[in-house]
């Protein structure tokens, strides 16, 4: 489909803003024009720029950034729906002047060395700005001032294309959403608005995006996580449709059965109505705009699955995924009810997913040396009610210290001391991107060994297995350790448990063990919502973290979640 021809046609706005159908759309744009479009935006300021270098604080000046971009993509879409106000337009106008204006289009997060005068960077949000710029400029056209257009081109051309095709770019060798995000707006970027230089570039974005496909395995898992996934593989899913139709269909990168499963990932991971699979950075209430599913159940009508609307958002910063709410939107769709029965185990990443009417169950197995990752091999989550209730906490609040070799790990939320995982002789899992479990499930078993995840010489074997029934889950944990040994099970809960002998106790939900051979206690931490600019938490949820202490390991130890 050739979105760009369709969505620059006045007749289908008309229609849109007249149409019921569509009124949900219009009033998510609507929400959002009050939401940025009132008032004046800060400018960009140095003393903000420099936060994130000199004490790791992204948010002063990507609060202002963001505004700005969220603004413009907005005003584009009201422009569309409203093309009789002229103040709209010259609100359009002013905001793409301000952006053309701005020092660099790239986060001072991405940039490794700002004291250099260098305004060319190519991150996530320079390349989707240079796309929606693109994309604002062939919907508008001659309605916008010629002035606008050319600076526009301009700006693209020397913060873009040209930095583009002068060197290869870090994220050309990485396996993750930037990938597929930074190559695919840069060949949309290409192929809308220099169209001319697309055949110089083609190949080498076609292998970027063969080398983010590869980073899924046969299963379709994405090991980011739902949000990451709807990102990078909306930004491949844009590149591969428009190239198809820019190239009269010889190259089509929709055609392989790994896109189809990778475009049925979301519906694998709900545990509940409103619970998803969250590992690693995912986070906890995620997201995925609807036009990115439209857009899938476009393509896979018979084998994608519309999730519920509380899951799916309408959000113009998410420029050609809203645009895409319009344009692929069929009357037929609907989101879908989950049912009270699955079961998926993606085997070549050793996810595991449940549900029964009764609770929501994930294990996993994968490796720590995942893009986004924790250390949280053999982790599980348990959903009872439509809220997790053993928890995974996903990630924290982005800073410079989060991402740094030697710190990541030492946050409860990315090291194992904050998941569902043993401890070992006082030990938690190891930062070992070599080292890869294995997962089976067999006979209603799924087992994970997990050994390798331990950085320890005396740990000789570990195996976990889960086993279900519909009121009941029972994790069995197999183990050999050399000489005298510590055996410790972690289980993390934002809900504070009763304990007695043999028994955890939250309500619904008891976990029970032998209390002659283990004894449980409790302790309090935080796990970080919102951070000062020092790194210090700000905000933050009280986190319970259950230790059951076996008292004399010997080659095993079990516990039961029993759920009333």
């Amino acid at each position: 489909m050739n979105i760009l021809e369709k969505a620059s046609n006045p007749k289908f706005w008309e229609m849109v803003k007249n149409s019921p159908e569509y009124k949900p759309m219009v009033d998510a744009v609507l929400k959002e024009y009050d939401k940025y479009c009132i008032g004046e935006v800060e400018t960009t300021k140095f003393s903000k720029f420099r936060l994130f270098k000199d004490k790791g604080d992204r948010e002063a000046y990507q609060k202002v950034f963001f505004k700005r971009q969220h603004r413009m993509y907005t005003m584009a879409f009201m422009c569309l729906l409203y093309p009789e106000n002229e103040e709209y337009l010259e609100l359009l106008q002013d905001t793409i002047w301000e952006i053309c204006d701005q020092y660099v289009w790239a986060l001072p997060a991405h940039i490794d060395n700002i004291e250099v005068n260098d305004n060319c960077e190519l991150d996530l949000d320079a390349t989707t700005m240079a796309m929606a710029l693109a994309y604002i400029k062939v919907m508008l056209n001659d309605r916008l001032h010629p002035l606008i257009k050319s600076r526009i081109d301009y700006e693209i051309d020397r913060r873009i294309i040209k930095p583009f095709m002068e060197k290869r770019w870090h994220w050309e060798y990485r396996q993750n959403n930037w990938t597929a995000v930074c190559a695919g707006a840069v060949g949309c970027t290409v192929m809308v608005n220099r169209p001319e230089l697309f055949e110089l570039v083609r190949d080498r974005i076609n292998m970027d995006m063969a080398s983010y496909i590869s980073s899924y395995k046969g299963d379709g898992v994405c090991v980011e996580g739902a949000g990451y996934w709807s990102y990078g593989f909306g930004y491949f899913v844009e590149y591969a449709e428009m190239q198809k139709h820019f190239t009269k269909g010889e190259f089509d990168l929709l055609k392989d059965d790994k896109i189809k499963e990778i475009s049925t990932f979301l519906q694998k991971l709900f545990l509940d109505k409103d619970v998803i699979v969250n590992y690693g950075d995912c986070g906890v209430n995620v997201v995925v705009p609807v036009g990115f599913m439209y857009g899938l159940k476009s393509l896979f009508p018979n084998d994608v699955e519309l999730p519920p609307s509380a899951r799916m958002t309408i959000e113009t910063h998410y420029f050609p995924a809203c645009l895409r709410a319009f344009v692929c939107f069929d009357s037929t769709f609907g989101s879908q009810d989950i049912s009270q029965y699955a079961e998926y185990y993606m085997k070549d990443c050793g996810w595991f997913v449940k549900r029964t009417p009764k609770y929501g169950f994930s294990a996993r197995g994968g490796c720590n040396g995942e893009s986004h990752n924790h250390n949280d091999v053999g982790s599980f989550i348990l959903s009872i009610d439509n809220e997790q209730l053993l928890i995974d906490m996903g990630g924290r609040p982005y800073t410079r210290q989060y991402f740094e070799d030697g710190v990541r790990y030492t946050f409860l939320e990315t090291s194992s001391r904050g998941h569902n995982t043993p401890i070992i002789n006082g030990k938690y899992q190891a930062n070992i991107p070599e080292a890869y479990p294995t997962t089976s499930y067999e006979n209603g078993v799924f087992s994970v060994d997990f050994k390798v995840a331990y950085d320890i010489p005396e740990l000789k074997a570990l195996v976990r297995d889960y086993s279900f029934d519909e009121k009941s889950i029972t994790v069995l944990d197999k183990f050999e350790i050399e000489g005298n040994a510590s055996f410790t099970e972690r289980l993390v809960s934002y809900i504070e448990p009763t304990i007695s002998s043999g028994c955890i106790d939250y309500g619904k939900v008891r976990v029970v063990f032998d209390g002659a051979i283990a004894a449980a206690r409790v302790e309090k931490d935080t796990h970080a919502i919102e951070l000062n600019q020092d790194g210090s938490i700000k905000k933050g949820v009280d986190v319970y973290l259950i230790s059951i202490d076996v008292k004399e390991p010997k080659n095993s130890f079990s516990f039961t979640i029993e759920v009333k």
